[in-house]
């Protein structure tokens, strides 16, 4: 073996070495971003369980106009009008108006209380959500829907068979536990009651929605639905019925964007951080440097 040879074992050996670390610390790096995007995925989903969970409270909530050419306060189920007054109702309720003043007056301070339940309330905070276009969004979808367009995608389908399949393997129960504290880069992971995957730098994160009782007012048959249901075009989807309590009927469907540990390491480290690796780097390489060449000196 010529004295050469040594040298080079050392500096491959040194080599493999640095390259070692550097993949380690390159993976732990991706896992704990991939981490901490579903544990961000979580508190958006539990964001939307709390609204849900508010508006529950007073069976829904009930968004107040002004005035009969008031603009309408979005999507609603249900309305009730009122006149302002005593006076106002008496004058409105005539067959013939006599005091064309007084009535417009008396329409400008009608009041109007348009009804939205649990579900539309969590959908138009996620709609709030979107038209501000926020890193972090969410919505609500089941496999069969009253309104079209809240309709599954691919990734959502996907979660609900997931979870649909752990349901039956593991009970009701398990849709109430938390997913195994895992994370995965690229490929899917499931828990037994949420389900997400990394795709195109995004994190997909699902958790199952489970059916109350009181869910079961609107989403129990057709036959046993709310006229406003029944004959309202907008929830006239094709589904969104044959709901039971305790099973999972949809998913809280969140998407907000994973860097890799390169993008973290270039957004988050400052320059003097980068200037200390690279002279980290240039001392290791000058230290093989040396050895070798003191390999290569003939002996005294």
């Amino acid at each position: 073996m010529s004295r050469q040879q040594p040298a080079l074992v050392l500096a491959g050996l040194v080599g493999v070495l640095v390259a070692s670390l550097g993949a380690a610390a390159w993976w732990t790096a991706d896992t704990l971003l991939v981490s901490r995007a579903i544990n961000e995925g979580r508190i958006v989903a539990d964001m939307a369980e709390t609204v849900g969970r508010w508006a529950s409270q007073y069976g829904g909530v009930h968004a107040r106009t002004q005035g009969a050419g008031a603009a309408l306060p979005g999507s609603f189920l249900t309305r009730s009008v009122y006149a302002g007054t005593d006076a106002d109702a008496n004058l409105l309720s005539g067959s013939k108006a006599e005091n064309r003043q007084g009535e417009r007056d008396a329409m400008s301070r009608l009041e109007a209380y348009h009804w939205k339940n649990p579900a539309l309330v969590q959908r138009e905070v996620a709609d709030v959500l979107m038209a501000s276009n926020s890193l972090a969004q969410y919505r609500m979808t089941a496999r069969t829907v009253l309104n079209r367009n809240n309709a599954p995608n691919p990734f959502e389908i996907e979660a609900l068979d997931a979870l649909q399949k752990s349901f039956k393997e593991h009970g009701a129960k398990a849709m109430s536990e938390a997913a195994p504290q895992t994370a995965s880069f690229s490929g899917v992971q499931a828990g037994k009651g949420e389900y997400w995957k990394i795709q195109g730098g995004q994190l997909h994160y699902a958790r199952a929605v489970i059916a109350q009782k009181s869910c079961l007012r609107c989403h129990d048959t057709p036959a046993t639905a709310p006229d406003f249901l029944r004959t309202n075009q907008q929830f006239n989807g094709g589904g969104g019925f044959g709901y039971k309590a305790g099973e999972p009927v949809g998913v809280i469907s969140v998407k907000l964007p994973v860097q890799t540990g390169l993008e973290a390491a270039r957004n988050s480290m400052p320059t003097a951080a980068w200037l200390a690796l690279g002279l980290a780097g240039v001392s290791a390489l000058g230290i093989v440097f040396l050895g070798l060449r003191r390999r290569g000196e003939p002996a005294a």
